[in-house]
């Protein structure tokens, strides 16, 4: 299974895929850059402090690398030869289902849309509702996992276009966010 994250490091973004393979060997992609490497854990995962040792060699031969991975996602270091870097590790899916990658716009309703094929399993708001950026409007079911869709701004909801036990599809529109200045107007 392929998964996909969103990697935050000293002030930048970078969406990162992490495909096992065969093996004991994992593909990662990072700006279009593809590596293969062999990846075998060193010693056991210390329970206390959640860190673990990983033996990373190149596919295609090169240096072997050890990396410790410190805590545990969302926010992990990692310490590659005596430099260490934080890490803010989101699961892309989640950070679209999450509504994170719904645009923001000064004006106007602005939509909040199922981030892929799936199931309305609960609306959590009803038209005419006050809501809080950040705040559950829709939980859609896809690939056996639940996810809260958020309200990307404050306002008011004007419209509800889904019901509870709806198939819907990637960018259906499930309900409508109006700015509070519009919505009293």
């Amino acid at each position: 299974m392929i998964h996909r994250f969103s990697v935050e490091y000293n002030g930048t973004t970078a969406d990162v895929t992490v495909e096992p393979l065969p093996d004991g060997r994992v593909r990662f992609t990072r700006a279009g850059h593809t590596r293969v490497f062999e990846a075998r854990r060193v010693g056991q995962p210390d329970p206390r402090t959640r860190t673990s040792t990983w033996s990373l060699m190149p596919e295609g031969g090169g240096a072997q690398t050890i990396v410790d991975v410190d805590g545990g996602a969302p926010e992990l270091v990692v310490t590659v030869k005596n430099v260490s870097v934080p890490l803010k590790v989101v699961d892309a899916r989640r950070q679209r289902a999450a509504g994170v990658a719904t645009r923001r716009e000064s004006s106007g309703p602005v939509a909040v849309k199922s981030p892929m094929p799936g199931k309305v399993v609960k609306i959590l708001v009803a038209a005419g509702d006050e809501v809080k950026a950040g705040q559950g409007v829709v939980v859609v079911e896809a690939m056996k996992m639940e996810n809260e869709l958020k309200s990307p701004r404050d306002g008011t909801i004007s419209e509800v276009r889904a019901r509870e036990g709806q198939a819907v599809e990637a960018g259906a529109e499930l309900v409508r966010v109006a700015p509070l200045a519009e919505a009293a107007a």
